[in-house]
């Protein structure tokens, strides 16, 4: 793999992975699956190409959370890892499960419109009521 790769992988290293972040969009999601999926406020996502993409150790549970979406996990820990669509339009890797989450910059909100009353952020990101543009798969 070139360009800007990071790594990641499940609580307990079950599970690994790679990708190329150098086209990474990475933002915060507020929908009630996410946070239902994750027990958290909200969720990081760095959004890449299926392509820039690989596992490198273990093999990861699967839940089809969406008629959009299916959410991959670790069977042993229970960390969620990433999310694919059934059109292999991106994968969504959960920024929390990087080697370092520092890495990545965020670049918008999505489902702001379901984000909890009491959750108050102030960055002065996009914030989209639903599914941002680029995470529309038709």
């Amino acid at each position: 793999m070139t360009g800007h790769v990071l790594t990641g992988g499940c609580l307990c290293g079950s599970i690994r992975y790679e990708f190329d972040a150098s086209e990474a969009v990475v933002d915060l999601c507020h929908c009630a699956t996410c946070r239902k999926s994750t027990g958290g406020a909200t969720v990081a996502w760095a959004q890449v190409k299926p392509s820039a993409f690989a596992l490198t150790r273990g093999v990861p549970a699967k839940y089809q959370s969406s008629s959009k979406g299916w959410r991959h996990f670790c069977g042993r820990c229970g960390g969620q890892l990433f999310m694919s669509d059934p059109a292999g339009h991106s994968i969504g890797v959960t920024v929390g499960s990087l080697d370092d989450a520092d890495a990545v910059t965020l670049s918008a909100h999505g489902w702001d419109g379901s984000r909890p009353r009491w959750l108050c952020l102030s960055d002065d990101l996009p914030r989209y009521p639903a599914d941002p543009p680029y995470d529309e798969v038709d």
